[in-house]
């Protein structure tokens, strides 16, 4: 019953949760899987890496481990 704006919002608020939680215990890479779908998930996890942490590296995770639908993030 939630719109596709409150899911992304929700998705969203983890993503973020886990990114902070990976930076706190110095993890170097973390994958995150967001699915293929039309994409919006995918760009907001890179808009929010690209503004709130530069110093962040992100690309597409293997594919053949994680399928096309995953992001690599490299503290």
């Amino acid at each position: 019953r939630m719109s596709n704006g409150e899911i992304v919002t929700i998705q969203m608020e983890h993503f973020e949760r886990m990114l902070a939680i990976a930076e706190k215990k110095k993890v170097k890479k973390v994958i995150f899987i967001h699915g293929v779908g039309q994409g919006v998930l995918r760009a907001e996890i890179r808009s929010f890496i690209k503004s709130y942490y530069p110093q962040c590296e992100f690309q597409d995770a293997n594919w053949q481990q994680y399928g096309q639908g995953a992001t690599m993030v490299t503290f």
